[in-house]
């Protein structure tokens, strides 16, 4: 090993440093230790030198890992002789590294506490262990997408409980950060043609985001969506499945004063379009509401819901917009048309009436019961079509 090879260029290192790094080689084979066996080791460590200790670290993360190593590992951490952090950043472009943090997320929390706090506070390696969490973090959610079974995620509650609150802040952004970029849209379309199919997806099968949401993010729930409100708004943002199903998860757990946050923001964000005009952002909005009122079981209730949340900020717009706010939602009404693609939130669209009425209103109306007939028609073509093609 280069260590051995070498101390004869160090000065303070002791003859029985040789022993000790056959020791720690050995101390990796062996999964588990008795009492009197761990405290002889660790006594041992504690003999090494400034210099030796320095030098059984990089003797250590040289060695291939083995039953043993991380357990050794949180020996070296405790003893202040090499961090895990460290110990990632040394296999930084090893094919064993993304094996390593599994096994960390899966048992080793201390060891995993302990790189989250270095991504959150180290100012040289901070970024560079972010990137490699999250790649860690991404690959066991994309593993649990196709099979919920292989993680059941108990990193996150020994996490919450080590991590001071703003390290635990950058832990939780990191999350949702690689939650949203598990799938990617070609654009807004998709979500609004596959709304329903995701939440489903979410409630149903991806029950993982619902276990992230009531254990990592519970308690800071604003926080959280200001966080999505924020990234969702960024340009040329493309994460709608996972933003969709993050909002429906919180406003489904959401208290009053959580409630009352998303219904604030829904009405500011109305008002905001009013003045910018622009389409995006009504379609963000409606997406955002559809999310955020999806808050039971029952299919119904939550178009219920909907409906309510569409009569009080849509039909009822004209008593906090002006004419000329009032011509530019309608007008964005029309424009949004194209990318519906749910018949039962459309038919909301066109049962809830407008105040005052008028022409305009009249105008949209007809526009929205001619698209719902479309819509109507083309369902009905589809069965008939995928028959034909088989």
């Amino acid at each position: 090993m280069y260590v051995l090879r070498d101390q004869h260029k160090y000065s303070n290192v002791s003859n029985s440093y040789g022993f000790v790094c056959r020791t720690l080689e050995k101390q990796c084979g062996i999964q588990h230790l008795g009492s009197y066996e761990k405290y002889e080791f660790v006594e041992l460590l504690k003999l090494l030198n400034a210099k030796e200790r320095l030098l059984a670290s990089k003797f250590f993360c040289q060695l291939p890992a083995n039953v043993g190593s991380f357990r050794v590992l949180l020996q070296l951490q405790q003893l202040g002789i090499l961090t895990a952090s460290e110990y990632i950043l040394s296999k930084e472009h090893s094919d064993q590294l993304q094996v390593d943090l599994i096994i960390f997320l899966e048992s080793e929390f201390e060891l995993l506490t302990n790189v989250f706090l270095s991504a959150a506070y180290d100012v040289e390696c901070g970024v560079k262990l972010t990137s490699i969490l999250t790649a860690a973090l991404g690959n066991l959610y994309a593993g649990l997408m196709s099979n919920p079974k292989i993680s059941t995620l108990g990193y996150v509650e020994p996490l919450c409980r080590s991590l001071p609150d703003d390290a635990l802040r950058v832990c939780r952004n990191m999350h949702l950060s690689t939650l949203m970029e598990l799938h990617q849209s070609e654009d807004i379309t998709e979500a609004f043609a596959s709304f329903s199919a995701w939440i489903n997806e979410g409630v149903d099968e991806l029950t993982f985001v619902k276990h992230l949401c009531d254990k990592l993010l519970a308690c800071h729930h604003q926080e959280v969506l200001q966080f999505l409100f924020k990234q969702s708004n960024m340009e040329g943002f493309k994460e709608w499945k996972f933003y969709l199903i993050l909002v429906q998860s919180i406003a489904s757990a959401a208290n009053l004063e959580t409630t009352a946050f998303i219904k604030k923001h829904l009405k500011n964000r109305l008002l905001h379009t009013a003045s910018s005009g622009c389409l995006k952002s009504l379609l963000h909005l409606l997406l955002t509401a559809r999310a955020a009122t999806a808050t039971t079981m029952d299919i119904q209730i939550n178009l219920d819901n909907y409906a309510k949340w569409y009569k009080q900020n849509i039909g009822e717009m004209t008593y906090v917009l002006g004419t000329e706010k009032f011509q530019i939602i309608l007008g964005l009404l029309e424009e949004s048309l194209q990318y519906e693609r749910e018949l039962l939130y459309l038919d909301i669209h066109v049962t809830i009436a407008i105040s005052p009425g008028g022409r305009l209103v009249q105008s949209y109306k007809t526009k929205c019961r001619a698209y719902a007939s479309q819509l109507k028609a083309e369902t009905k073509k589809k069965p008939l079509k995928e028959k034909n093609t088989i």
